[in-house]
């Protein structure tokens, strides 16, 4: 009996538990995609692009002043861009009906195509297509006026030659009655052209004052 003692012995000990170690290991890290960007984000980064592409026309010496709009808030930039196109259409209008009102007697027309001819004749043939495709303009789509076709039935070397300037071209629309409007209206629209510094100018003063107003109206929707 005394000698299977040594042998409970073992037994207790073969017979204990033995504890399971695990080797630790490591989980590869979950990367997490990053968030879409917002409609708000998107449509701030697309207004301080737009409002780049417009001040990059000013002059190099007036772009120092525009250094502070860049780093505006959302609600400045905004206000600038709507100042902007304000300032484009009420002139266009208010312009194409001076112009109207003035009729034959119209001082601006006479010195506009004297001094920036390129300019009034783009415009007027801006406007000439545009009117061409809504179907406004009566007669052929070649883009020649009335005027311009019976100078050259005519066989007027005087007049065919002259029509071929951007100067002689306008006045033979402009005495052409069915092309008197196209030609009001692209007159206008040269000058409001010409006048881009000034409008950029006049936005950026009144952008802080303009920025106020919209933050108003907008609690007041809330």
């Amino acid at each position: 009996m005394q000698r299977a003692a040594p042998f409970r012995g073992l037994a207790r000990v073969i017979g204990r538990p033995q504890s399971v170690v695990r080797r630790p290991y490591s989980t590869p890290a979950r990367t997490t995609p990053p968030p879409p960007p917002s409609s708000g984000s998107a449509a701030s980064t697309a207004s301080t692009a737009r409002t780049d592409r417009i001040l990059s026309r000013l002059p190099p010496s007036m772009q120092r002043y525009t250094s502070r709009l860049k780093d505006a808030p959302v609600s400045h930039v905004v206000a600038f861009l709507i100042l902007h196109e304000l300032t484009a259409i009420v002139p266009v209008l208010g312009l194409f009906g001076l112009f109207h009102y003035l009729a034959d007697n119209n001082p601006v027309l006479t010195y506009m195509v004297e001094n920036y001819s390129e300019q009034v004749e783009g415009g007027v043939a801006r406007f000439e297509r545009y009117f061409r495709k809504k179907g406004w303009l009566s007669g052929d789509g070649d883009g020649e006026s009335a005027a311009t076709e019976e100078a050259s039935s005519n066989a007027e070397p005087v007049a065919a030659s002259a029509a071929k300037t951007p100067a002689a071209s306008v006045l033979a629309r402009w005495s052409d009655a069915r092309y008197r409007i196209v030609v009001e209206v692209g007159l206008a629209y040269a000058i409001t052209k010409l006048l881009l510094p000034v409008r950029i100018a006049a936005s950026l003063s009144a952008t802080p004052w303009f920025a106020g107003v919209l933050q108003k109206l907008r609690k007041l929707r809330k």
